[in-house]
């Protein structure tokens, strides 16, 4: 990597800060590690930090850190902003899904995620047409108790969220406890975790996000009683199954959460958060839920500590809340939504 490759992408990173109204004087920790892939992020955020007058400070975890030390702890607690460019713990879905992330979040600390490449935060850079439909899907979904999920694949499965929050990202995280991840737009809820019921299929060309590829064979997932009872299919059934069992744990086999991509921008081809995020896709994940935040319509506060995290994006796919249909086939039948 060049020595000058961050310089190239300060003012991207300067113009993000000032999205999250990072202020003269504050302090921000920008927390990665080692293995972290992309470490030309850390100095270009360091350097647009100290150019709008915040205190920056770098933490370099252990590549095998759980994130429990009193020391990592400590820091994302006393912290104004943090930067999270890492994904320990490894094998949870991120530090997203871990009580230290929570409790910044709940001493009021601004988090966001920064792991994408950089074509990626350029191209879906936050703006107010994402952070609108997303203000407007999570309000609905915070209203709805129900939803449903269909394909002409063969989908058909219920999900109850009584009382659960209604949550969105747009890639911003402007004020105290709120959590967001630099690019993305979606709209989401961890269902209550023995809901589910239903037939839940997977095409070729789906995402399994969870294993970092395009599925090329039909995957068919039984639910009952909020658990995946039976996995059907060809080679992506099999690594889907391998991977649920690796974790040896219940919650693995539960889903996590759901909701729909709100950025039209977004590029399927680019595994990674277009998936989540591909405008009018519906997004069902299995596994860890505990991530919560005390900001309106941040976080999702599940009860689901599997160790397991997949997310699962497909295209082609209705949704409805309370019996209300929302999305056909990747269009929104909701204007405002548009």
């Amino acid at each position: 990597m060049s020595a000058y490759a961050s310089a190239d992408i300060v003012d991207a990173f300067r113009n993000q800060l000032e999205l999250c109204k990072l202020a003269k004087g504050e302090t921000v920790l920008i927390f990665t590690d080692p293995r972290y892939v992309r470490p030309e992020y850390v100095p270009a955020a360091f350097a647009a930090a100290r150019t709008l007058g915040a205190e920056a400070y770098v933490m370099i975890s252990q590549g095998d850190q759980m994130l429990e030390d009193n020391l990592v702890c400590s820091a994302w607690n006393n912290a104004d902003m943090v930067l999270g460019m890492s994904m320990l713990p490894r094998g949870i879905g991120s530090w997203i899904y871990t009580e230290t992330s929570n409790n910044a979040l709940r001493s009021g600390a601004r988090i966001l995620m920064v792991q994408e490449p950089f074509d990626g935060l350029k191209r879906m850079f936050p703006n107010e047409t994402i952070r609108r439909r997303g203000l407007i899907g999570a309000q609905m979904m915070e209203e709805a108790k129900e939803i449903r999920i269909t394909s002409a694949s063969g989908s058909d499965y219920v999900m109850r969220k009584d009382g659960r929050k209604g949550a969105y990202q747009c890639g911003i995280a402007d004020e105290p406890g709120r959590w967001d991840h630099w690019p993305s737009g979606m709209v989401y809820c961890a269902p209550i975790e023995d809901s589910a019921e239903g037939i839940y299929v997977i095409e070729p060309g789906d995402v399994l996000l969870g294993l970092w590829r395009h599925a090329t064979t039909k995957v068919k997932l039984t639910l009952e009683k909020g658990r995946i009872k039976k996995i059907e299919g060809g080679s992506d059934a099999y690594l889907l199954q391998d991977y649920l069992d690796s974790h040896g744990d219940d919650g693995a086999y539960r889903l996590s959460h759901a909701g729909w991509g709100t950025d039209e921008r977004a590029d399927w081809g680019s595994v990674g958060m277009d998936s989540e995020s591909k405008y009018g896709t519906v997004l069902v994940a299995i596994g860890r839920n505990i991530l919560d935040a005390p900001a309106k319509h941040c976080g999702m506060a599940g009860e689901n500590w599997s160790t397991a995290h997949c997310d699962i994006c497909c295209r082609n796919t209705s949704l409805w809340l309370d019996g209300k249909q929302i999305l056909e086939n990747e269009k929104f039948l909701i204007p405002d939504l548009r």
